[in-house]
């Protein structure tokens, strides 16, 4: 004789599958959720480093006495409208002030016409420029006008032009094809010699770079006589030029600026390049490029002459709790 199975017992049945089958998806969903929560961690994780390495790789060509924090809400979009209402040197930011300089702006060292070009004929790689100069050699023509013809040894100015022509040229700058030295004669490219301390020859932050209208007092044009020996003439006059033993060749200013996203209530951050504050320029006036977004937080200041950033990227689409995932990270930067 079979035995079957009674209705009350298959609901027994039933109910003990249903209890576990919702057990198990519980546990499966916690396994899925912690699945994404992971997988987005390390995303983050990962877009974080690589967008603070690309800040880092780009600040190390920085001029250091140059950088500047620069006064402008955000918030209203009116750092990316380029509304300014102030700047001060890095070096003066605190935990009182800091929260009112979002934009961080820089003079960029010219580092690939600086690493020069090989040379078929005597096989070695001559650098465009050395960044020394010879003193002894240098002739004064105009000391109150800042006008000097100085030697820099081991330099090679053609190179230099060449490699900067084809640098702007790349970014669609108008350049007289016929004449080498067109790029320093527009002024994209310029000198800065290193000063006293070797972080960029620095009167006052105000005049000495030409930002935000202030008249540079420490920029020079360029004007090659031979490969050796290059007239150096402030663009705004002062009396009070100096020449150091060593130089920088600058192609340009550089800032990172916060764009707020009112439908994700965080920001984009883009890269501004090629811009020049001694022929009265800014940021707005710069190539862009986007380097983040959903960006919750962007802060820098400098200790020691060490630059550190420290950079927030969240998840807008997944929660932990009752806020977005978030990653933060610091980096510094010699």
């Amino acid at each position: 004789m079979k035995k079957a199975f009674t209705l009350f017992e298959l609901i027994v049945v039933l109910i003990i599958m249903g209890i576990l089958a919702t057990i198990a998806t519980e546990i499966l969903l916690k396994v899925y959720k912690n699945y994404a929560i992971t997988r987005a961690t390390n995303s983050l994780i990962y877009k974080t480093d690589l967008i603070l390495n690309t800040l880092a790789a780009k600040l190390t060509e920085r001029i250091p006495n140059s950088v500047i924090a620069t006064e402008c809400n955000a918030t209203t979009n009116g750092c990316k409208d380029g509304n300014i209402t102030g700047f001060i040197s890095i070096s003066d930011l605190n935990e009182t002030n800091a929260y009112k300089y979002p934009v961080i702006e820089w003079l960029s060292k010219d580092i690939y016409s600086k690493r020069g070009e090989w040379n078929n004929t005597e096989k070695r790689v001559i650098p465009g420029w050395a960044g020394f100069v010879d003193l002894k050699k240098t002739k004064i023509n105009n000391p109150n006008g800042g006008d000097y013809n100085i030697s820099i040894p081991y330099s090679d100015m053609n190179i230099t032009a060449d490699i900067l022509s084809a640098y702007f040229k790349s970014w669609g700058f108008n350049l007289n094809t016929s004449n080498l030295y067109d790029v320093f004669n527009k002024q994209y490219a310029t000198l800065i010699f290193s000063g006293p301390d070797g972080r960029g020859d620095f009167i006052d932050i105000n005049e000495s770079y030409g930002w935000y209208g202030t008249p540079a007092k420490n920029v020079y044009q360029i004007e090659p006589i031979t490969n050796n020996f290059i007239r150096v003439k402030e663009i705004n006059q002062s009396n009070q030029a100096t020449v150091y033993e060593g130089f920088y060749i600058c192609k340009g200013a550089m800032a990172i600026v916060p764009i707020y996203n009112k439908k994700t209530d965080d920001f984009n951050l883009t890269l501004k390049e090629n811009y020049f504050p001694w022929k009265d320029q800014n940021y707005t006036d710069a190539n862009s490029s986007l380097l983040a977004t959903h960006v919750t937080e962007f802060k820098f200041k400098e200790q020691n002459g060490l630059l550190r950033l420290y950079l927030c990227i969240q998840d807008p689409n997944i929660k932990t709790g009752n806020t977005n995932l978030t990653v933060c990270k610091e980096r510094i930067i010699f």
